[in-house]
């Protein structure tokens, strides 16, 4: 069985064209084997003989259907590779802290701080030469800690109530994106709105295009640093990843229809931020995990991230995808359904249901209020400018109120994001490299 396996095995590229070693095969239903081999390597390949999966040594790596990575986890280090090429790395440190790299010169450190009295914790991002930091408060959810964005400033009552509310007539407003690389990247998938009837409506814009410039280095260093990437498979890749129905073929773009369901939330939000304003301690009871998981909310991706299909495959997720909660997760299970509205070529193809872990979702929601907070401060300081109606000077003349947090890290954080980087390559290197070794390393 393994011969022939191996032998087909040989009309393919890349890493599906060398030779699975010698083992116990066990053949599963869906015609889909398991091969053990020396030394504690163990194999799983797709009924066409491409490689699923592989474990062995205390490194365990998953695979796409034509041969590239798509995850390497150790005990030092957790890679997840995007159909794009994009790569998020995340290390636990032995101080507690978290490093976590979504590209070149872009990722944060996190770590956790006291202050005043109240426990924090701070991220220090690194966005290429900009450094900022971020502070989130904690709560508990089936069972877990979760981390919770603290907006940077509060505003006046009348401030979030102009936002939320009509503007009356819809204002024309010009982003002045267009010839940006990051806008070209994306186009068809994202096309911000010629006019706005409110705040809400501009916010999502904001929010989308905050998220896919976020997003655009890893896919431009990953996809072509200057041609906006295709979608097509890589050069070294034929028909073995033919049996892949999880991957979109086209750009599912960001409708109309999505954004303004986005919009809505953006209220829920504003409403949300207000009544936090009014009580910053109950904040984390207003629009945590509890009150967002409820069916058709939906969630703008953040980041690269591997996902599971409800019939088990593996596909991902990527910065701008949406994906729409289909039920509310029984208390204490870890992961929620979720159905992918809108997603780019390559990435889960729309109309799949995925299972995301909850600590994801609750970054996205992090993220959202984050880039909402950001828009926020951008609306108040544009307003009355570029088309953009004037609030009433009861929502700007008092002053944003900043929040009180801790000191920023000193921290050489880019430093920390290089040699993550020089390690995950490592690990990639000798996965794949002690998976076919010829003479496989000595068990430890």
């Amino acid at each position: 069985m393994l011969h022939q396996v191996n032998t087909a095995r040989g009309g393919l590229n890349g890493v599906n064209h060398r030779p699975i070693p010698s083992g116990q095969v066990a053949v599963h239903a869906d015609k889909s084997l398991t091969v053990n081999a020396s030394n504690g390597r163990n194999y799983n390949l797709r009924p066409n003989g491409t490689l699923a999966s592989y474990s062995g040594h205390g490194q365990t790596a998953s695979f796409r259907g034509d041969g590239h990575l798509a995850s390497v986890h150790t005990s030092h280090v957790d890679i997840a590779r995007g159909p794009h090429g994009q790569r998020a790395i995340i290390s636990e440190r032995p101080d507690h802290g978290r490093l976590v790299s979504t590209g070149k010169n872009r990722g944060y450190l996190e770590h956790p701080v006291n202050y005043h009295g109240h426990n924090f914790t701070q991220r220090t991002y690194v966005h290429g030469d900009h450094h900022f930091t971020r502070e989130y408060s904690h709560y508990n959810f089936h069972g877990r800690e979760f981390n919770h964005y603290v907006p940077r400033v509060t505003y006046a009552p009348a401030f979030y109530g102009w936002a939320y509310y009509p503007w009356g007539a819809p204002v024309p407003y010009g982003w002045g994106w267009a010839g940006s690389p990051w806008f070209d990247f994306y186009a068809g998938f994202f096309s911000p709105s010629d006019s706005y009837p409110d705040g809400a409506s501009w916010l999502t814009d904001f929010l989308f295009g905050q998220t896919l410039q976020d997003g655009y280095p890893a896919d431009a260093q990953a996809g072509g640093a200057v041609q906006p990437y295709s979608g097509n498979v890589p050069q070294d890749a034929d028909a073995q990843a033919g049996d892949d129905q999880t991957s979109a073929s086209l750009d599912t773009p960001i409708t109309p229809e999505i954004k303004q369901l986005i919009a809505e939330e953006v209220k829920q939000q504003l409403a949300f931020e207000n009544a936090a304003a009014a009580k910053p301690d109950q904040a984390p009871t207003l629009d945590g995990l509890p009150q967002v998981l409820v069916p058709n909310h939906l969630f703008v991706v953040d980041q690269v991230q591997n996902v599971t299909t409800a019939d088990g495959q593996q596909c991902s997720l990527s910065a701008g995808d949406v994906i729409k909660l289909t039920a509310a997760p029984p208390d204490g299970v870890a992961t929620a359904d979720l159905a992918v509205l809108s997603s780019r070529k390559g990435d889960c193809a729309s109309g799949l249901t995925v299972t995301v872990p909850l600590e994801s979702l609750q970054e996205m929601q992090n993220n959202f209020r984050a880039q909402l907070d950001s828009g926020l401060q951008a609306l108040r300081d544009q307003q009355g400018k570029g088309g953009l109606p004037a609030a009433p000077m009861s929502a700007i003349t008092p002053p944003p109120v900043p929040a009180d947090e801790p000191p920023a890290d000193t921290e050489n954080v880019q430093a920390d994001l290089n040699a993550q980087q020089q390690q995950a390559d490592q690990a990639e290197d000798s996965v794949t490299q002690t998976a076919f070794a010829a003479t496989p390393p000595a068990a430890h």
